[in-house]
């Protein structure tokens, strides 16, 4: 049953949080253990629905996975791997994209996928086509079938010279994950370098694999016959943690990320930074606060790693309608990541979007007349509202706003922040934010 959070706004979050590990390379590497001939532990796992969703499909496919309940980590034991009925997978249809990534192990276990229709945010195009090619190139048959795609490998799956039209991170997994048992040499060039990709290639070097990664984002990995189990702890969630920091942001408040990692969010603290947000860096996390003050507008581009993360962007802008200015930001991964900003805007905040590319250099969606630049003026005051939540990270940036403003509102649909955001409620109560929650009529 879906549930309403009610906020009463105007209190700073305060406290302590914790983040795990990232919903961006977890549900990867939980993959990535079917691909092995052994048993993996999977440690700094957290509890959020894609974890749930993988774990499922799965459980489906013959994978053993027990969870240790007082530590979290997982194990999971593919040598039962098996076929499973389209009629159980289709029961999964909608809630995650993450399936499609289990094609490549698949069909390396035992010979065939199914995958169904595929669900996810509605921020962008996203499409699945990166991800067949892909496995066209290695050798697969691709068939359309009533209520998603079947596909085989008659012949096996062989190495491939691969080139990326832009560095998809969705892509490069599957490449990655289809590759390393692959006959052969495969070359992808183009790819991705994010630091979930890079703990992912280190999922894989620990099962046995031999994967190389050049300075042009080529990576280079020579196909085994097997590979074994892994035991990896899992990178922390860097997005989790820059939507905290936001959230001390735009609340004035002050909240240590226990897991925030320096290294994984340079380019966020040093916008953060120049925003006029204060932080204090340890060993074991980040301190993230309003330290009194105007907050400053900046001019903002969003790119792929080591830019500007996309996911980034959104709790940011919420931040941005507080500081004294004009703000530009620049969406240049996903072409419909702005439309978030219509419940910021019936609540006060003054913002525009155009289609013009508002940037440094123009990007491939302002040749397709995509609303994908904003103009952020600020300092204004927000006011509660009846919001209803549009994706992951636009959800939390709403729950930010909600905070902040003057008055109540009531966020429906929050359990999609369930996807990306362990156990939100909890920590939210923990900083002191004053809601209720009930269920949805």
């Amino acid at each position: 049953m879906s549930s309403v959070l009610t906020i009463r706004g105007g209190v700073p979050l305060t406290g302590r949080v914790t983040v795990r590990g990232a919903k961006n390379l977890v549900p990867k590497a939980m993959v990535a253990a079917l691909l092995g001939n052994e048993p993996s532990v999977l440690r700094n796992v957290p509890e959020i629905k894609d974890v749930e969703v993988v774990t499922s499909l799965l459980q489906l496919h013959g994978v053993t996975v027990e969870k240790d309940p007082v530590s979290g980590d997982l194990t999971l034991d593919p040598k039962a791997a098996k076929t499973a009925s389209s009629t159980a997978i289709d029961a999964h249809a909608g809630d995650s994209r993450i399936p499609i990534l289990l094609c490549g192990p698949l069909i390396h276990a035992i010979g065939e996928a199914f995958i169904p229709d595929l669900g996810g945010c509605k921020i962008g195009d996203r499409p699945i086509d990166y991800h067949l090619d892909v496995l066209r190139q290695f050798g697969a048959v691709v068939e359309k079938r009533p209520g998603g795609i079947h596909i085989s490998a008659p012949k096996g799956l062989h190495g491939a010279k691969i080139s990326l039209p832009y560095p998809s991170v969705g892509a490069t997994e599957q490449v990655l994950l289809s590759a390393t048992r692959a006959e052969g040499i495969t070359e992808l060039s183009g790819a991705a370098t994010e630091p979930e990709i890079i703990d992912l290639i280190a999922v894989l070097q620990k099962m046995g694999a031999i994967i190389s990664v050049q300075t042009d984002r080529t990576i280079r990995i020579e196909g085994v016959r097997d590979l074994g189990g892994y035991n990896h702890r899992a990178l922390s969630d860097r997005n989790e943690s820059a939507s905290w920091a936001s959230a001390a942001l735009v609340t004035r408040g002050d909240i240590f990320v226990e897991g925030a990692s320096q290294r994984d969010m340079m380019t966020f603290l040093n916008t953060y930074r120049k925003v006029g947000g204060g932080m204090d860096i340890g060993e074991d996390g980040i301190r993230f606060y309003h330290p009194g003050g105007k907050l400053n507008p900046l001019v903002l581009e969003t790119d792929v790693h080591p830019g500007f993360m996309t996911d980034w962007q959104q709790p940011l802008v919420v931040a941005l309608t507080q500081a004294e200015g004009v703000s530009i930001v620049h969406e240049t991964v996903y072409e419909n990541r702005f439309g978030f900003t219509d419940a910021l805007i019936r609540m006060g905040a003054s913002i525009q979007v155009h289609r013009e590319c508002l940037g440094s250099v123009p990007c491939r969606f302002g040749q397709r007349n995509f609303l994908h630049s904003a103009v952020i003026s600020g300092p204004t005051q927000l006011k509660g509202t009846d919001i209803d939540v549009p994706d992951l990270r636009g959800g939390f940036s709403h729950l930010i706003a909600a905070l902040a403003a003057t008055g109540v509102s009531r966020v429906t649909g929050i359990d999609i922040i369930n996807r990306g955001y362990e156990r939100f409620t909890e920590k939210l109560a923990g900083l002191g934010a004053d809601f209720d929650i009930t269920a949805a009529k």
